[in-house]
């Protein structure tokens, strides 16, 4: 099975999540006027003519209207939705402020750092029974990648990893990440060599959080 590999680079089609949504908007407002102006076509022709002068025109406005209708209201919620579980965004911290971190926010902020704002849909999996997983992150080709977060300051061993490769193929995902505030063991490193796995540890995720998830 060929593997897809996640590398933090700038591709040209990773944009903040904030501007993927503009573009739809626009169009949301377009298409919005287009149906006030449908409705309001319908609305004059049966203000002159009455319904006894209803033609094949007047069908074809109406059902026009309706499906315009539907689309325009999905897409206002559908953008919505988007709007209200907009990620937090968070600032580049420093060793000492990933380890203040709770867990849940060590996840929120590795979701938002290395992955959304690069582009991939990133959802957090903390409130879910997530079989080791803490992030699963999507790219633009429908590819899944795992992420087990791991805020520690000790180091983080082969079983580990072991672990988390077994969740990446239970959950048929083409990559899996570990990404850690502590350090990783050389025996891990090892055991993940030539494996679709990134290690992150500690020092790496500073770095990376610096520049928006790029190297």
């Amino acid at each position: 099975m060929s593997q897809r590999t996640y590398l933090f680079e700038p591709l040209l089609w990773k944009t903040a999540a904030r501007s993927r949504t503009r573009p739809l908007a626009g169009l949301l407002l377009f298409a919005s006027a287009g149906w006030v102006l449908l409705y309001a076509w319908l609305g004059s022709l049966l203000w002159m003519g009455g319904v006894a002068a209803w033609q094949m025109l007047h069908t074809v406005l109406l059902v026009a209207s309706i499906v315009l209708g539907v689309a325009v209201a999905r897409g206002w919620l559908s953008l919505w939705r988007s709007g209200r579980h907009q990620r937090r965004r968070w600032k580049a911290l420093s060793l000492e402020q990933l380890h203040a971190l709770t867990p849940s926010e060590f996840e929120d902020y590795v979701g938002d750092r290395l992955f959304n704002q690069q582009g991939y849909q990133v959802h957090n999996m903390r409130d879910t029974k997530d079989g080791g997983i803490d992030v699963l992150v999507t790219d633009r080709f429908g590819q899944k990648a795992v992420v087990q977060c791991k805020r520690y300051r000790g180091t983080v061993g082969a079983s580990v990893v072991r672990e988390l490769y077994g969740t990446m193929i239970h959950e048929e995902a083409t990559y899996a990440y570990l990404v850690t505030s502590g350090s990783i063991s050389e025996d891990a490193r090892r055991w993940v060599m030539g494996k679709p796995i990134e290690l992150i540890d500690g020092l790496q995720l500073v770095e990376l959080s610096k520049n928006n998830g790029i190297l």
